[in-house]
């Protein structure tokens, strides 16, 4: 709760403020790879991490395919349905058992419209999204797996740790197979680095 209220103080919202906002959310625990939302549905809510992780994906063939990783103090929905109310084909799914606090769509558009400060953090929210995928695709298309791998190990060691060997190789853009692969060179690797002769 002290995350997520906190935020609202740093937009700007006075303590009793950011109480009445904070009241509009709901808690709910989600277990490892439970579905936050299942494709075929509308995106009714907008979540913020508390603890845990959550992914964001879509079936391609029928093979889901991870494109997107909130961990705790980040919001997460599916954008596109949530503003337009349409049905996705995306899913958000619980990467490891999850504190998430949510908002529906009704509550949201009432505290943006009692509280317009408000849309700053809506706006902040959006931009860092769009900011983190287009580096995500920059980071695709310019390295080859391993040294993505080896990047994601040093900046961010918690989607190495929050996400199983399927998901996080379909993060990757590679098979799961692949990833073991480079898991083990990079373990082999290390051990040389470790043990020289």
């Amino acid at each position: 709760m002290g995350n997520l209220k906190n935020m609202f103080l740093m937009a700007g919202l006075s303590e009793d403020d950011a109480t009445l906002v904070f009241k509009y959310f709901k808690k709910k625990t989600y277990q490892k790879n439970e579905y936050l939302l299942r494709p075929g549905n509308i995106a009714t809510h907008i979540y913020y991490i508390e603890t845990g992780g959550v992914i964001l994906g879509n079936m391609t063939d029928k093979k889901p395919i991870t494109r997107h990783r909130a961990l705790a103090s980040e919001f997460i929905t599916c954008l596109e349905s949530f503003h337009n109310k349409s049905v996705t084909d995306e899913y958000l799914k619980s990467s490891t058992c999850s504190e998430v606090y949510e908002i529906n769509k009704g509550d949201f558009d009432s505290a943006l419209k009692q509280f317009p400060i408000l849309q700053n953090l809506y706006q902040k929210f959006v931009f860092e999204l769009l900011v983190k995928c287009q580096k995500r695709i920059n980071d695709l298309i310019s390295q080859d797996a391993y040294s993505y791998l080896e990047q994601l190990n040093i900046t961010a060691p918690a989607i190495i740790q929050n996400m199983n060997q399927y998901d996080l190789a379909s993060y990757m853009g590679i098979e799961p197979q692949s990833l073991s692969r480079l898991r083990g060179k990079r373990a082999k690797k290390k051990r040389i680095v470790n043990n020289p002769r």
